[in-house]
C-alpha cells in the first residue's frame, strides 16, 4: 500500500515519470544481464545472442535463446513493484512509464501505455520488410524453456524474410517513438 502522504505528493505533481530497469522484474524470477552471479552475460556471449551479426550467423541459435527467454516470462508473475505502479498510476494526474525490460509484466499488472526502450519478446519482426509477427500468447506445448535450444524462427507471412526478435541488440537504434515519447 502507498502511504497516503505520498500518494498526496504525488498528485500535487504534473507529471510523475517512472523509468525501470531489470531489478524491478527480477523479484518475479527474470534474470537480469549483468548480475556477477545470475546475470545472462555471465553464461553467454552478448556478440553472439544480442547483434545483427550474431543473428545472421546463427538465427536458430538467437532465436532459441529468446524463445527461451519469451516463455519464462510467460510462466512468471508481476510481482509487488509491477502492481504499485499500475496503481500509482490510477492516483496521479499523468504517469509515465519508461522501461529498459523486453519483458510484459507491467502490462501484466496493470501499466498502460508503457514505454519500452529496448522493445519487447512478445513483438517480433521480419527481418527483412520489419512487419511485426504474432507470436502464440501461450507457450507450445512441446516447446522448451532451455536457453540453449536451437529453434529455426519462422518465416513473414508477407515476404518470406526470417523473422527475428522484437528487441534492440548492440549497434541497433533505441525504437524512435518510444525514445521521443520517454
Amino acid at each position: 500500500m502507498i502511504p497516503k502522504a505520498l500518494i498526496e505528493k504525488l498528485q500535487s505533481s504534473q507529471h510523475l515519470v517512472i523509468f525501470t530497469g531489470a531489478g524491478v522484474s527480477s523479484e518475479s524470477g527474470i534474470p537480469t544481464f549483468r548480475d556477477a552471479l545470475t546475470g545472462l552475460w555471465k553464461n553467454y556471449d552478448a556478440e553472439t545472442l544480442a547483434s545483427e551479426f550474431g543473428f545472421l550467423a546463427d538465427p536458430a541459435l538467437v532465436w532459441g535463446w529468446y524463445e527461451g527467454r519469451r516463455i519464462r516470462v510467460m510462466q512468471s508473475q508481476p510481482n509487488p513493484a509491477h502492481f504499485t505502479i499500475a496503481q500509482l498510476a490510477r492516483q496521479v494526474p499523468k504517469l509515465t512509464l519508461v522501461t529498459q525490460n523486453v519483458d510484459d509484466l507491467h502490462e501484466r499488472a496493470g501499466s498502460h501505455d508503457v514505454l519500452h526502450l529496448h522493445g519487447s519478446l512478445h513483438q517480433p519482426r521480419c527481418w527483412v520488410c520489419a512487419e511485426t509477427y504474432t507470436l502464440p500468447d501461450e507457450p507450445l506445448p512441446d516447446q522448451p524453456i532451455d536457453l540453449n535450444s536451437r529453434i529455426t524462427p519462422p518465416r513473414c507471412p508477407h515476404c518470406d524474410g526470417v523473422i527475428r526478435p522484437g528487441v534492440v541488440w548492440f549497434g541497433e537504434a533505441l525504437p524512435t517513438q518510444a525514445w521521443q515519447l520517454a
